[in-house]
């Protein structure tokens, strides 16, 4: 339920902003994607924590900037493959830009894990197992929070409205040629 909660909190965001407004803004600039990542979780953030979810307040932060990234993802038309299990331990929230580049040439893809609780820190190291290149694992905390072998991004102070150009330019950078839809209307 909390997790239907917060997704509907998202939608909502996105709804009053405009689905399409956001999509042909971040097609004609990616760099519009920071302003309306921001937006969109401060509205939402306001919302979910002044309910009933207040009591789990790094789980919602984290369950939301997650929900955000797959939507971001999906209007700027990055490559992406979601909630991917390893094992039965092991659940990697996103490969950018798919899987099959990861096994094939790990120095072209990108792994963002959300890290929810204290808990979730234990699965950081094991993902070096599939991605041998620590600066291509990208983890996202609720606070500001160092790894040092990681590149890490925050929701509070905020760093994270970064991370769709940052993958945009990491894709950029290794060459992907993923096909792409661009949005027209």
């Amino acid at each position: 339920m909390v997790g239907e909660k917060i997704k509907k909190e998202l939608y909502r965001a996105i709804r009053e902003i405009g689905k399409q407004k956001i999509q042909k803004d971040i097609t004609s600039s990616i760099q519009s994607s920071q302003k309306y990542i921001d937006l969109i979780m401060n509205k939402c953030i306001g919302r979910l924590v002044s309910s009933e979810l207040n009591s789990d307040h790094d789980r919602v932060i984290g369950t939301l900037s997650e929900a955000l990234l797959h939507f971001m993802l999906t209007i700027s038309t990055l490559p992406s493959e979601r909630k991917i299990r390893i094992n039965s331990e092991l659940v990697i929230d996103v490969v950018i830009p798919s899987l099959r580049i990861l096994k094939t040439n790990p120095s072209k893809s990108i792994i963002v894990q959300f890290i929810k609780d204290r808990q979730e820190l234990n699965k950081v190291s094991k993902l070096q197992f599939i991605q041998p290149n620590s600066e291509n694992i990208w983890v996202v905390f609720h606070k500001p929070f160092t790894v040092a072998k990681y590149k890490t991004y925050s929701i509070f102070p905020d760093n994270f409205s970064n991370i769709i150009v940052d993958i945009h330019n990491f894709l950029k950078k290794s060459g992907d040629k993923s096909l792409r839809f661009v949005y027209t209307k």
